[in-house]
C-alpha cells in the first residue's frame, strides 16, 4: 500500500471535503465469536478487552487493506465528562458521547511489536455511541462491558468477561460506509502510522453505563472523568468515503 505522510488524529470527519473511493469488499471475521476468553483490563487510562484462548484470532481484510489481513490486538474506549462530548472523531462538527476503538497488527510481521515498527502495521476501527437524551436503557450488547466494569474500578486490575464481549463490532456489518484516512494513535506519545477505518453508525449507550466508565479510577486513584483527545487538524491529508460492500 502507498501511503502517504501521516499526520495527527483525531479529526473531524468533515463529509464537503472527503474523496469517494471503491474498495474490494470488507471482511470482519471473529470479533462475535462465544469462544475463547475475554479480559476486561483497567490499565489506568482506560477499559481495554482482550481475546484469547481457544478461538479463532479475530480478523480484518479487504477494503484500503486489500489483501493484508490484520489481527486485533484490544479494543478500548474513550469518554468525557459529559455525554455531549467524549468521543474523539466527530462527524461534520458532531460529537457524541464516547468512541471505541479496536486496535489490529498487520500479521505479515508475526509479532505486534514489530508490525509497530512500519508504517502498513496498525490499523484502528472507530466506533461510536450516544446518549439519547436521559437514556436509561442500557445497550446489552455493551452490558457484557458495562456490567463488570465494577470489578475493576482499580487501576491495573482485570476481570474475565463473556467471550463474545465485542459482539457489537458486527454492527459495522449495518453502516451504509466507511470513512479511511491516515492518522496517529490518540494517546502518549501519539505515535504516527495508524490506517483508521472509521463507521458512522451510532450506538445506543445508556448514561448509567457511561458513569460506570467514568469510575474506573487512575494510578493515582482518581476517576478516570475523561480520556479523550482534541481535534487535530487535517494538514493536507484526504478522507476517503467507501460505500460499505461487506
Amino acid at each position: 500500500m502507498n501511503l502517504p505522510k501521516y499526520g495527527q488524529s483525531p479529526i473531524d470527519l468533515d463529509n464537503s471535503i472527503v474523496h469517494a473511493v471503491k474498495y474490494p469488499p470488507l471482511i470482519l471475521n471473529g470479533y462475535w465469536l462465544n469462544e475463547g476468553e475475554a479480559t476486561l483490563t483497567n490499565n489506568g487510562t482506560t477499559a481495554m478487552v482482550t481475546l484469547s484462548g481457544d478461538r479463532i484470532p479475530s480478523t480484518i481484510t479487504g477494503g484500503p487493506l486489500f489483501n493484508e489481513e490484520y489481527e486485533l490486538h484490544n479494543a478500548h474506549f474513550h469518554w468525557g465528562k459529559e455525554n455531549c462530548n467524549g468521543a474523539e472523531h466527530t462527524i461534520n462538527g458532531t460529537w457524541f458521547s464516547m468512541e471505541a476503538h479496536c486496535l489490529h497488527w498487520n500479521r505479515k510481521y508475526l509479532t505486534f511489536e514489530d508490525a509497530e515498527k512500519h508504517k502498513d502495521g496498525l490499523v484502528k476501527l472507530g466506533y461510536f455511541f450516544l446518549v439519547n437524551g436521559n437514556n436509561e436503557w442500557d445497550n446489552p450488547m455493551l452490558q457484557k462491558i458495562t456490567d463488570n466494569l465494577m470489578y475493576i474500578v482499580e487501576a491495573n486490575s482485570e476481570v474475565k468477561i463473556p467471550a463474545n464481549s465485542l459482539c457489537w463490532v458486527r454492527e459495522a456489518l449495518h453502516s451504509p460506509g466507511y470513512y479511511v484516512y491516515y492518522g496517529s494513535r490518540t494517546t502518549w506519545p501519539f505515535k504516527e502510522g495508524i490506517i483508521w477505518i472509521i463507521f458512522p453508525i451510532i450506538l445506543s449507550v445508556s448514561a448509567n453505563q457511561m458513569d460506570a466508565f467514568r469510575k474506573l479510577k487512575n494510578g493515582e486513584g482518581k476517576c478516570i472523568l475523561s480520556n479523550c483527545r482534541c481535534i487535530q487538524l487535517l494538514r493536507g491529508r484526504k478522507i476517503f468515503w467507501a460505500l460499505n460492500s461487506m
